[in-house]
């Protein structure tokens, strides 16, 4: 069978590196040693576990979350103290699943969905039910690091989960996704020496070693050196599919008086080989009329596309520096970026399905696609007092040049086949690539002041950014400023918090093509609006968090030669509940229920693919027995609309997962065995949806099996 060839990664990383450290280069803007925490010497450094780095919030009781999260400009904020629902989860909890990607610990999160299968080389999702991919998410607070099509866990210390739209806080990501902030938290040298060897063992037959090593260096411990490497091969995704998995992640910090520095590096390679699970779709269209209503799904790892093979390389760097000025007022300037490519018959692996017994007609596409991201940001960072009114302030510039190009040919739906017992599909040629289609210049600045009252009893945060977006091929550049107003009470002490606030998203608008009655127009940038209420509650060691919210997304209507405009909208109204802690000192508890309401006003029909009920309950127990650790999580999506004429119902569906873990010592050697199993019952069910239209089989039983031995 045909491998596409390898590349050469496009992106120098030893140049990147070079430009960041003759920029000074280093750690994120927003740590929590900032401020008045801050001497002018170097901090003295408490030992923790190594779960636990020193200049990140301490883990929560249970250790499945911790209690506090980046929040952008707003910086390093407790839970409690964060006037939007947002939670962190840790390493920990990956670890507890065998995590091999972001998907695998985002699934704990009853706000996301995800829209492509279960180890699907493309990993997209919807977040409060707005749509989010790989490239969108954030690496420590800055856009335009992370993988473009898949988010390798094994690098990363936390994942950041700030739901709703946030412009000022981050700025607009590449792909201009406004469902919130995913953040991960790269890893650091702690002050122990790390030195982990973790073997993974996955259904059918897939094997994976992995490497995780760090060490502080000099009498004062200053300079870190953190290193993960990982190489994965073996059967995963649909029945025979061949997967690799190669990531490389090196992290480098220093510790100086009055002054801070960290680089990341990283390269990522995913690779597939003979097949592909499906999407399907039982409307058809107009030249292929679908069987009209949803079939029983097939088995979850049905291989629809045997033959089909692709690989993905990502690439990216990021550096950071970070100077105190007095004990109060500090600067910072960052400076990244990352490239990918994406070569083979990686996508559009859909069929509709005509006939009751499940006859298809299948579609396939074999792709050259690249994508570039640069970002930088600078800013400063001032804590200082007006009267009895605490402040602090942030201000900040970022820019982020993003450009794409896709081509690809097509097999569109061009060969029959069954969606119980497929056959081989034709393989169409590569295609030639013929340049970036896409290019985009996103330049803003932002200010944010919180203030604190009556003893900060009362947080009022006051802030806005001004987004200026630039489409050089097509001649469009405008602007907007985006305001954000939000605020935390604490009325009956530090167990009961109240918060609210209003804040917006930003994507592009365009220029109106030929034909529409106003062809030519630039039309202003599409204002996403939210306003939450919500009640932090903390109850014995036990973290909750309730929230209302209400969202506005805009959108384009109108059909030639009428004129273009922003007349339609979508209104999500939604309730949410997560928390995580212990409910008692052995039983840990980390979950949320969300319910959401989601219609598109000018269309009068709910949104596609927007479960009304979510809900993700795991428990875990530390048992009598010493080191052992079993627990599980019981996942439900209620039914959802599979297209958006709301024509075809998916049926609600829920599944039981299972995990233990036992830690103990070889001799004076730590050894933690890990192990999971997904849909326990081997259920066929409706997961949910891809596309318009499109649904998308659960995955069959899956179990892991890891080892980590620390050195």
């Amino acid at each position: 069978m045909h491998v596409p060839s390898g590349r050469t990664l496009r992106l120098n990383s030893l140049v990147l590196a070079l430009m960041a450290a003759g920029a000074g280069s280093a750690v994120m803007a927003q740590t929590a040693t900032e401020g008045a925490d801050k001497a002018a010497a170097l901090p003295q450094v408490t030992v923790r576990d190594s779960y636990e780095r020193e200049d990140l919030p301490l883990l929560a009781p249970g250790r499945k979350a911790a209690k506090g999260a980046r929040l952008g400009i707003l910086g390093a904020t407790s839970i409690v103290d964060a006037p939007v629902h947002v939670n962190a989860y840790t390493r920990e909890l990956a670890e507890d699943w065998s995590a091999l990607t972001l998907q695998d610990v985002l699934e704990n999160d009853s706000a996301v969905v995800f829209t492509t299968n279960k180890n699907h080389l493309l990993q997209n999702f919807n977040l409060r039910g707005l749509d989010m991919g790989a490239m969108d998410i954030a690496t420590n607070g800055l856009y335009g690091i992370a993988p473009a099509n898949s988010v390798p866990i094994e690098m990363f210390e936390r994942v950041e989960v700030l739901r709703g739209p946030n412009v000022l806080l981050s700025g607009m990501p590449p792909n201009n996704s406004v469902a919130g902030t995913v953040n991960m938290v790269t890893k650091r040298a702690l002050a122990q020496p790390t030195a982990d060897l973790t073997l993974t063992y996955g259904t059918h037959s897939y094997f994976q070693a992995h490497a995780d090593v760090g060490k502080r260096f000099g009498a004062e411990q200053r300079l870190g050196l953190r290193f993960n490497g990982v190489y994965g091969n073996g059967e995963m995704g649909a029945k025979d599919e061949k997967q690799t998995r190669r990531v490389g992640a090196l992290a480098l910090d220093y510790l100086g008086d009055g002054a801070r520095f960290s680089l990341d590096l990283y390269s990522s390679v995913n690779k597939i080989d003979n097949g592909s699970p499906g999407m399907f779709n039982f409307l058809g269209n107009s030249q292929i009329p679908g069987v009209g209503y949803l079939l029983d799904p097939p088995k979850g790892d049905t291989n629809m596309f045997r033959g089909t093979y692709g690989k993905y390389d990502n690439s990216g760097a990021l550096a950071r520096a970070e100077f105190d000025f007095t004990r109060d007022w500090q600067g910072y300037f960052a400076l990244g970026g990352s490239e990918a490519e994406g070569k083979g018959l990686l996508f559009g692996t859909r069929a509709f399905v005509t006939r009751a017994d499940g006859t298809t007609r299948g579609a396939i596409y074999h792709v050259h696609t690249k994508s570039e991201r640069r970002t930088a940001e600078a800013g400063v960072i001032g804590k200082f007092d007006t009267g009895e009114v605490r402040h602090r302030l942030q201000l900040s510039a970022n820019i982020l040049k993003h450009k794409e190009g896709t081509v690809n040919t097509a097999c569109n739906y061009c060969y029959t086949t069954n969606m119980y017992d497929p056959v081989d599909p034709p393989l169409p040629a590569a295609p030639n690539w013929t340049g970036y289609t896409t290019k985009n210049d996103y330049r803003s600045f932002a200010v944010a002041d919180t203030m604190g009252f009556a003893g900060e009893k009362v947080l009022l945060t006051v802030g806005g950014r001004h987004q200026t977006v630039k489409m050089p091929l097509s001649s469009y550049s405008k602007s907007r400023f985006s305001p954000m107003v939000a605020a935390v009470v604490r009325p009956w002490g530090d167990g009961v918090s109240l918060f609210g606030n209003y804040t917006e998203g930003l994507e592009p608008g365009q220029i109106v093509g030929v034909g529409y009655a106003n062809a030519g127009e630039a039309l202003a940038p599409k204002v996403t609006k939210q306003a939450e209420l919500g009640v932090k509650l903390q109850t014995g060691e036990l973290t909750h968090t309730f929230s209302a919210y209400q969202i506005k997304r805009p959108s384009f209507t109108g059909v030639a030669p009428a004129p273009l405009a922003e007349d339609g909208e979508q209104r999500l109204r939604g309730l949410e509940w997560s928390m995580y802690g212990l409910l008692t000192q052995d039983l840990a508890l980390l979950g949320g229920i969300t319910h959401l309401k989601s219609e598109q006003r000018n269309a009068g029909k709910d949104t596609y693919g927007t479960p009304e009920w979510r809900a993700r309950i795991g428990l875990d127990w530390q048992t009598p027995v010493q080191g052992l650790k079993v627990g599980g999580r019981v996942v439900y999506t209620g039914a959802q609309w599979a297209d958006s004429g709301n024509r075809i119902r998916v049926p609600s569906w829920n599944r039981l997962d299972l995990d233990a873990a036992y830690a103990t010592k070889f001799g004076a050697t730590p050894v933690r065995f890990n192990a999971s199993v997904e849909n326990v019952t081997d259920k066929k069910y409706w997961i949910g949806l891809f596309a318009d239209g499109f649904v998308m089989p659960g995955a069959p039983r899956t179990f892991k099996l890891s080892a980590t031995v620390s050195f």
